[in-house]
Parts: structure tokens; sequence; C-alpha cells
């Protein structure tokens, strides 16, 4: 199963790729964060938030013992996905759950000129929402259901000068991207 799933990841990254050669550095403006480290509880209200390192992101450093028993998730935030570890405290220790670990692919939104690309890598086909407004007004809203590998482009029209901003809302979660044309 790991296999498939590998091999999944690999032909979505070289498509990524080729794609990314194909429109070459026309779409400059991609998604581009500070990587987070959360903590949540259950009911998903955040009750620690740090600055992480993208490349190392040192769990061991986060002190769990000010952290009451109960159920976690610890989520680490990252330009193009999120890894989500859940774990449990006891008595100020952190029990990590290593079986429930999960990793969500952030939607990549980019713009060029009067262009709206969204890709997103999408293993579980959870339906996704594209709203695009222009000047604080809603100007398209779409339903994308189930692909596993998204791909959209949405053309704006060019004579409209002014501030954009698209919202992608999957999985409970909105990514925005605002841009001026």
């Amino acid at each position: 199963m790991k296999k498939v799933i590998t091999k999944k990841i690999l032909v979505a990254l070289l498509f990524g790729m080729l794609t990314n050669s194909i429109v070459g550095n026309n779409f400059r403006n991609i998604n581009r964060e500070i990587p987070l480290i959360f903590i949540k509880n259950t009911t998903g209200k955040i009750i620690y938030e740090k600055p992480g390192d993208i490349y190392s992101s040192n769990i061991k450093e986060i002190d769990f013992s000010y952290l009451e028993n109960g159920y976690y998730t610890l989520e680490i935030n990252k330009d193009f996905h999120i890894e989500i570890k859940p774990f449990t405290v006891i008595s100020g220790k952190a029990i990590f759950h290593p079986k429930a670990e999960k990793t969500v692919f952030k939607p990549v939104i980019r713009s060029n000129k009067s262009k709206i690309l969204i890709s997103k890598l999408n293993f579980e086909a959870y339906s996704m929402k594209v709203d695009i407004y222009y000047e604080d007004e809603l100007i398209l809203s779409d339903d994308i259901e189930g692909e596993k590998l998204i791909q959209k482009i949405y053309s704006l029209q060019k004579e409209k000068k002014g501030n954009y901003k698209v919202i992608a809302t999957v999985n409970d979660r909105k990514y925005t991207k605002e841009f001026s044309l």
C-alpha cells in the first residue's frame, strides 16, 4: 500500500514539475508562508503556535508539560502541505499516535496577468470549493468534486483592473490568495 501511495506522490510531483516547466515562470506568485507549528485541542482551537524550521520541525523542542491530560493534534504547516500528528498527553508527557498521522496537501493558487491557476493533490478525492472575489464582490463560485489531481485555470477579464481574492475551501480549511491586476 505504501509503495502505491509513494508512486502516486512521485508521479504527481513529476507531473507538477512538468507543468511548471511548460507554464514557465509566468506564475511567480506561489503561496509562500513561514512554516508554523500548531497544537490544537479536540475542538480545533489553537492553544500553541510558533514559527517552525521547515527542514527540522523538531517536536522534541516543544514543552508538552503545561498541557492538561487529553487528546491533541500537532500540525506542521509547510508551504504545500500540512503534517498532522495526533497525540495524547498523560501527566505532562506526549504520546504520539504514528498510525493516525496524515498529510493534507494544500491547494497551490497562482496568478499571472488575467489567469488564475489552482492545483492540488487530492488523494482522498475531497470536494473543493473555489470562490473568486473582485473588489470584495463574489464573481465566481466553483465546486470541484472528487478529483485526485485538481488543476483548474480561470480567466479574468483583462480590463477589470483592481484587487482580487481567491478562497479555496477543502477539508474544512480555507486557503486564501490576494493579488491585483
